[in-house]
């Protein structure tokens, strides 16, 4: 009969971990929230749905002045 060979075991060496490149700022400020709407329209409110409303006015005037211009009858024309 025959006997198994004993087993070998290497050592392996394992790197240890990278240091990241950029390190954590535990301890830096944070930026300040804004105490006030930023912008116009973070100002006043009310301006994003007149400027909605005024769009929707503005493209219907320009639907029937085109149609007028291209020598069609208004809309209103019955």
């Amino acid at each position: 009969m025959s006997t198994a060979a004993p087993a070998q075991h290497r050592t392996v060496t394992v790197p240890a971990p990278r240091s990241p490149a950029d390190p954590e700022l535990r301890d830096a400020p944070r930026p300040a929230a804004p105490q006030e709407p930023v912008g116009i329209f973070g100002r006043h409110a009310w301006l994003v749905p007149a400027t909605g409303i005024a769009c929707v006015l503005a493209v219907f005037v320009a639907m029937v002045l085109l149609t007028w211009a291209a020598g069609g009858g208004t809309p209103f024309d019955r």
